[in-house]
């Protein structure tokens, strides 16, 4: 072969790639079917032991959705247990969990009334059900789902901000139905409330913010004895502003944008879940106002405490205090210094690293590799 001819065939070898990519390629402009389409497909389970549902299921006398995924059916199930109340994680887990399903199959719940569930929920009868009780069984329901489900005796319960007061009270209704229950943004009570409020009073006297403080002072007696789910809502607006929701953010809009992208939502499911929230908020706020967790000090499952340094969602301080009191079979309290409530997206790594670490081996750790051939 001649030196021309080697060039050549280099060069035809080099633009033959670029050009599958352009055929590839696609529109040049994007609408939402074409963005959640390619998340879906870098999100596809491919493996043959792997696992990948989206379906509803009875809970409760209603229909409710989850998501099952995993890299390996064999994997520990862990359920996340969402907050809010009525802000579901399976429209923004697109963005965080993939690595997770390598280590468990995890199960995104949309509780009663909120995020799929939303488009058809009478809202009526709904919110004549709704408590804190009813949410706990409806939690337990779908643990019991699972474990038929998927064939396993127990599983991890991970709840989140609002969903750890759920899994909290789960764990203590039915500890035979988990290997441990971890508290991410773990809430305690109600007088909680006044950490966060002093707190971001004190820094917004300090920054000089006049709206700021000219608005939380006529939030006073706070939170009273009959909180108000909007005087709740905007204090942590201005925690937010200091650092007391997203380290590093003023605000949630890159949080509340991610569902526009979820391949497990329709444009109706999002509509839906952003009408849903604030009736569902305010159903809950009374009968959540008269339970203290932290009267509760004996687990008879191992607990682990995912907290952010600076969280003034649902605080560090009252969360660290009551975790010294606790007696279970096994306990760890972990703190995310760079962290407020989100540490999904503020310290993903770290909390990757942490549900390995200690979480897993509670769970009997990962299960040998076996190939499953056709």
């Amino acid at each position: 072969m001649t030196l021309r001819s080697t060039l050549l065939a280099a060069l035809i070898a080099l633009l033959q790639p670029a050009a599958a990519m352009r055929a590839q390629a696609g529109p040049t402009s994007w609408d939402r079917a074409a963005v959640t389409a390619r998340i879906a497909d870098l999100q596809k389970i491919s493996t043959p032991e792997g696992i990948e549902v989206l379906e509803p299921v009875q809970v409760g006398g209603t229909t409710q959705w989850i998501s099952i995924r995993g890299q390996n059916r064999a994997n520990p199930v862990l359920l996340m247990i969402h907050g809010g109340p009525a802000w579901p994680m399976m429209p923004t887990s697109w963005a965080w969990q993939k690595p997770w399903e390598d280590f468990f199959t995890v199960v995104q719940w949309d509780q009663r009334g909120s995020g799929k569930n939303a488009v058809t929920a009478d809202s009526a009868t709904l919110a004549r059900t709704l408590s804190v009780d009813r949410m706990v069984r409806d939690a337990e329901e779908v643990v019991e789902h699972l474990r038929k489900r998927l064939g396993k005796e127990k599983v991890v319960v991970l709840g989140y901000s609002w969903g750890t007061m759920v899994g909290t009270l789960l764990a203590q209704k039915r500890p035979d139905l988990l290997y441990a229950y971890v508290g991410m943004g773990q809430a305690v009570s109600t007088a909680a409330e006044r950490v966060i409020y002093d707190r971001v009073l004190a820094q917004a006297r300090r920054a000089g913010n006049v709206e700021a403080v000219r608005t939380l002072e006529t939030l006073e007696p706070y939170p009273g004895p009959n909180p108000r789910i909007e005087s709740l809502l905007e204090v942590r607006k201005w925690a937010r502003e200091y650092n007391g929701g997203w380290y590093g953010r003023k605000d949630f809009d890159l949080f509340y944008s991610l569902p526009q992208w979820a391949p497990e939502y329709t444009a109706a499911d999002i509509a839906a879940q952003f009408a849903t929230s604030g009736w569902i908020g305010s159903g809950l706020i009374q009968d959540i106002n008269r339970i203290d967790l932290g009267k509760i000090t004996d687990f008879k499952v191992p607990v682990v405490f995912l907290m952010g340094r600076h969280d003034l969602h649902t605080p560090y301080q009252p969360v660290k205090a009551w975790y010294d009191r606790i007696t279970a079979p096994h306990k760890r309290f972990m703190t995310f210094e760079r962290s407020a409530h989100f540490m999904m997206f503020e310290e993903p790594g770290r909390l990757l690293l942490a549900l390995v670490n200690e979480v897993l081996p509670l769970a009997g750790g990962s299960p040998p590799f076996t190939q499953e051939v056709p």
